[in-house]
């Protein structure tokens, strides 16, 4: 008696022998089969029938995407991020920044025998938007009329980065760290009760004797300007140092430090803050 399996007479084949002839012609049926006119093993009705799946299939995977995308961006708020401070991944001390910054992000050089004229124009347009700011155009020093500087005594812009909702915590005159530099601490002593509610900054040359700095607006950025809230038309506060070399044919280092106490300095060697670091090559300078 003949055995079954799955209903099927075993003394019967289940599937059809594989088609005989030659090697190419077994080959080319893959590709084409006259005999039932498949294509790569379909019939073009089952060719039909998956690509109405596979259309379907990820016509609904991305619209459920882009409605995940959607309400993703319908929850965030244009002008303020989601975390911001302490919850944020730059976290809540600011970082100081100069300029302008040197076209090899390592040097500005400065020469006795021509003027800087890429770092004059990279000024001037930086320096553009707060040509309309009466508290901008009221300074002397450090403008376009003295060529900002260039090339003998050149003139940099300290400012903080952008943290939104920052708000400095300033310094009392009877309560200043020890380590600020005594010059400072004489400056904000002078100044009126009103004009010491600033961010105050320091720059000094790492090797004595290579330089000198100067301030010709003051030693301090406006507490007014914080925090920044992202609105239309804000542009942050800058403060311009004038650095003098004293040393020719050399580079020097000029490091600006910004004092508030929620500004950390040089927090660890792995995430140095608080302070910018200016390389100068000088060259054709008298000694």
């Amino acid at each position: 008696m003949a055995s079954k399996s799955n209903g099927v007479e075993g003394s019967e084949w289940a599937r059809a022998p594989p088609p005989t002839g030659t090697c190419m012609g077994r080959v080319a049926k893959i590709f084409y089969d006259p005999s039932d006119g498949s294509i790569l093993g379909r019939t073009p009705k089952r060719w039909g029938i998956a690509l109405v799946f596979y259309s379907v299939f990820y016509a609904v995977l991305a619209l459920l995407f882009a409605a995940c995308m959607g309400g993703l961006f319908l929850t965030l708020d244009e002008n303020k991020p989601s975390f911001i401070l302490e919850s944020s991944l730059i976290g809540a001390n600011p970082g100081v920044a100069f300029r302008p910054m040197p076209a090899d992000g390592v040097l500005v050089e400065v020469t006795n025998n021509r003027t800087s004229e890429s770092y004059v124009r990279q000024l001037r347009e930086f320096l553009a938007p707060y040509s309309n700011d009466s508290w901008f155009t009221a300074k002397s020093g450090c403008t376009e009329e003295d060529n900002y500087g260039f090339p003998s005594s050149p003139c940099f812009f300290i400012k903080l980065n952008k943290i939104y909702g920052w708000i400095p915590d300033l310094y009392d005159v009877s309560d200043l760290p020890s380590d600020m530099g005594s010059d400072l601490v004489e400056y904000i002593n002078s100044l009126q009760p009103p004009e010491r509610e600033q961010i105050w900054v320091s720059c000094w040359a790492e090797a004595a004797g290579s330089g000198s700095v100067e301030y010709p607006w003051g030693a301090g950025l406006p507490a007014r300007f914080f925090p920044y809230v992202n609105e239309r038309g804000y542009r942050a506060p800058l403060l311009p140092i004038r650095v003098t070399p004293n040393v020719s044919n050399s580079t020097i280092a000029i490091r600006c430090r910004a004092w508030a106490k929620n500004i950390r300095y040089n927090k660890s060697l792995k995430e140095p803050s608080g302070y910018a670091r200016i390389l100068l090559q000088v060259n054709d300078f008298d000694a």
